[in-house]
């Protein structure tokens, strides 16, 4: 007899997409089990640009979900891990699970091959304070219009004129496999990506020995190591998602690099900061390189954002 595994996720195109694959690799590892995909609105797809903002946009893409863990009526929740805040309840535990998708932000545009031909007085689409302060610190006279909701949405806003370019991220385009949209790859020096950007998490009560084991079947350790120092580094700085913070980490081979962004939002004033070190020690690399900023005035730089 098959046993049931019920599935919070968002309802978003994207968010199903990302489950649907998720979902994929684990009945492909676990034959006796039937998944069941839950999808659910969030605070974070209904709420208003302001409201958004006064909440500082923490967990709102999550908080439902975890109710639906908390009442089993769902065992596990899958997440955006750039979405999900570095402290959650204690409850619960997350791991990062397949391989990372594209980490970098590209940018669409039907009018400028490249963010480095944007003029002066040009439109460009955005929500995220990061991606602002960095497209600022390009382009000193830019026209940020504020743009949120699902990819589609955010696309048509460009077709329709709204904007001259937008800025998004790659996973999600690439999941939804919409590479032919993308005019340009960011490079992730410029464009520091978000903690967890390109990384998919399941999230499950602690306490759930059952489905702790059934994850840790498609959990890439490589993945898991950078995801944790990234969100270290973020803890560390007390940052969220609203603000204006970007860290990325990688290993090839014996080296392990973490890359460290944070700004006010008029992108000029800010701190770009690059951590190498043998793998054998990247362990806590996040807070130490965190530490570092803090030392050079990065919480001073977020009060201002």
């Amino acid at each position: 007899m098959k046993e049931y595994i019920n599935i919070a996720t968002r309802k978003s195109p994207l968010a199903l997409a990302q489950s649907e694959s998720v979902v994929k690799v684990m009945e492909s590892k676990c034959s006796d089990v039937c998944f069941k995909l839950m999808p659910t609105s969030t605070s974070g797809d209904i709420l208003k640009s302001e409201e958004f903002k006064l909440n500082g946009g923490k967990g709102l893409f999550i908080k439902e979900l975890e109710r639906l863990l908390i009442d089993e009526k769902a065992d596990i929740a899958i997440h955006s891990l750039k979405d999900v805040p570095a402290e959650i309840d204690s409850r619960f535990d997350i791991l990062p699970v397949l391989h990372r998708e594209c980490p970098q932000d590209i940018m669409i545009s039907d009018k400028f091959d490249s963010i480095n031909d944007i003029p002066d007085g040009a439109k460009i689409g955005t929500s995220s304070p990061r991606r602002v302060s960095m497209v600022k610190s390009l382009i000193r006279k830019v026209n940020i219009v504020e743009i949120r909701g699902n990819v589609g949405t955010r696309i048509k806003k460009l077709k329709t004129g709204d904007c001259d370019a937008i800025i998004l991220a790659a996973a999600g385009m690439h999941r939804l496999d919409l590479k032919k949209e993308i005019t340009e790859y960011l490079p992730i020096e410029t464009f520091v990506p978000s903690a967890g950007q390109g990384i998919l998490c399941v999230e499950f009560l602690k306490k759930n020995d059952k489905v702790r084991k059934m994850v840790s079947k498609i959990n890439d350790q490589i993945i898991l190591r950078c995801a944790l120092e990234e969100r270290n580094f973020i803890r560390k700085i007390s940052g969220d998602c609203m603000s204006p913070i970007g860290v990325h980490g990688y290993i090839k081979q014996k080296k392990a690099t973490l890359i460290g962004y944070i700004s006010d939002i008029t992108g000029k004033n800010h701190i770009k900061l690059k951590h190498e070190c043998n793998i054998n020690d990247f362990q806590n690399a996040g807070t130490k390189l965190a530490e570092i900023f803090i030392k050079q005035g990065a919480k001073k730089l977020l009060e201002k954002s």
